[in-house]
């Protein structure tokens, strides 16, 4: 009897397990029609995506493989308004400003998850269970209607336009990475701070020279992680960095008011997905290794 349930449960699991491939590869291959689509007709004319081919490839007789797109975007791919004093600000500033806003940002944000994760995991105080509980919290229930104290905030210390204000304000330790590194922190041995005691090593100096070097590999994997969500990040350059556009912002304001034809918009669309989609091939071993489904690999 036991034999017989048991075979009966392996059917099933077996079961389950095919319909989630299942799933998953269908969901895998909606991801790969959504790239492969904006491939083929960045690749068109617009009187062939418009009228004639919107789903295939491109047509001879409209103009064939149109690779003139991507050239055509570099020249017209420019933010203009009146918001900037009317300058326009090309291609390459804007790539220049998502590096430095995605690098800035990210650094900050994992800097403040570093402190926390760190003090709460391996210190007693009082408030340690609601600094813990404040980070779950804020996991669970979605906070809305910031925005209007972020603005008065930015307009009272004259952050606007300013990236390293917003840096600051936008700080914040609560979060899933928060989770990451407390867990991370909660796996190394206190054993080496204690030697370090010895030798007269104050908190600081433990947490810099030797417990820092023991999460760099989770460290540089949530970096890239933040690095991919601010570079993607077009709200709040849009709020309160108007001057200095990212190309997320700059691609917000190029396909609503540029009139550019769809082609345009999509190769410009993949122009600026581009650098991510290099950092992640490039990580990708390094991101799956060191962050996974709720746990961490040192």
């Amino acid at each position: 009897m036991s034999i017989r349930r048991k075979s009966k449960i392996s059917r099933k699991m077996d079961a389950f397990q095919i319909l989630l491939y299942v799933i998953v590869a269908l969901y895998c291959l909606s991801m790969v029609y959504v790239l492969f689509f904006g491939v083929i007709n960045s690749l068109k004319s617009a009187s062939d995506y418009q009228w004639l081919n919107p789903f295939g490839f491109p047509h001879a007789e409209e103009g064939g493989w149109r690779f003139k797109n991507y050239v055509d975007v570099l020249s017209e791919f420019k933010v203009s308004s009146m918001s900037m004093g009317g300058d326009e600000i090309g291609l390459w500033q804007m790539f220049f400003n998502s590096l430095l806003y995605a690098v800035c940002m990210a650094l900050f944000n994992m800097a403040t998850q570093i402190m926390v994760a760190y003090a709460t995991a391996k210190y007693d105080f009082k408030l340690k269970p609601v600094l813990y509980g404040v980070a779950v919290i804020v996991m669970l229930l979605p906070i809305i209607g910031s925005l209007a104290s972020e603005v008065q905030m930015a307009n009272t210390f004259n952050f606007t336009n300013n990236l390293l204000g917003i840096c600051l304000m936008k700080c914040k330790y609560a979060g899933l990475y928060f989770l990451v590194f407390y867990a991370t922190f909660k796996g190394v041995s206190w054993t080496y701070a204690e030697a370090a005691q010895i030798d007269g090593a104050g908190h600081f100096k433990i947490f810099i020279q030797i417990m820092l070097p023991l999460i760099k590999s989770t460290a540089f994997a949530v970096f890239i992680l933040l690095f991919i969500e601010f570079w993607n990040d077009y709200y709040t350059p849009m709020i309160f960095l108007p001057l200095a556009p990212t190309m997320s912002y700059g691609l917000f304001v190029f396909q609503t008011n540029n009139g550019a034809s769809v082609p345009i918009q999509l190769a410009a669309c993949l122009l600026t997905c581009l650098p991510i989609l290099v950092l992640f091939v490039a990580f990708k071993d390094k991101i799956m290794g060191n962050v996974t489904m709720g746990g961490i690999k040192g």
